[in-house]
């Protein structure tokens, strides 16, 4: 058992930073606080980072570190009426476990998106985000139909690699909840 290195520590935060901002602003209703949230979770891994054993369950102390801070946060700030409750860490934790995968999965897409090249990433957000028929991005772009169905295979395929590896699965469910709703 080894304590979590420097290197180990800029993994998790590349990975888990999106989403446990995600998760917190889900509880705090403000992005940018959000984000202090995250910031300061990270911040207490690294100072236990020497303490902390590699074999650790990392993610899963950030989103309890990511839940605790944002409820004091909460109660330090009295956003809440005399009649709401703080949401129970226990009683909600299949649903955290959702909203967690949930934010997980749209920060894997936004990274794949990015990565993606820069004229399939525009053909596949006219038609994803903009909601545009292939004939239409056809016409704005001055490309062939073709053309356009080919940027859109390309893109989802780059989707389908990141978030099932080399697994061939149909992605049009996951991708249609995660850009739709």
């Amino acid at each position: 058992m080894s304590a979590l290195t420097d290197k180990e520590f800029e993994y998790f935060f590349k990975k888990y930073f999106v989403s446990l901002t995600v998760y917190c602003t889900k509880f705090v209703k403000d992005t940018e606080i959000g984000k202090d949230i995250a910031h300061k979770c990270f911040m207490k891994i690294w100072e236990k980072r020497s303490t902390l054993q590699t074999e650790s369950n990392i993610p899963g102390l950030l989103y309890k570190i990511g839940y605790n801070l944002s409820m004091n946060y909460i109660r330090d700030t009295k956003k809440f009426t005399t009649d709401e409750t703080l949401p129970l860490m226990e009683s909600e934790n299949s649903e955290a476990d959702k909203d967690i995968q949930a934010a997980e999965l749209e920060a894997a897409v936004v990274e794949t998106i990015k990565a993606m090249p820069e004229k399939s990433r525009k053909v596949f957000l006219m038609s994803r985000y903009d909601n545009l028929s292939n004939n239409s991005i056809a016409e704005k772009l001055g490309i062939s139909i073709k053309t356009v169905e080919a940027h859109i295979t390309t893109a989802l395929k780059m989707l389908r690699k990141k978030i099932y590896g080399s697994e061939k699965i149909l992605i049009g469910f996951l991708l249609g909840c995660v850009l739709y709703c």
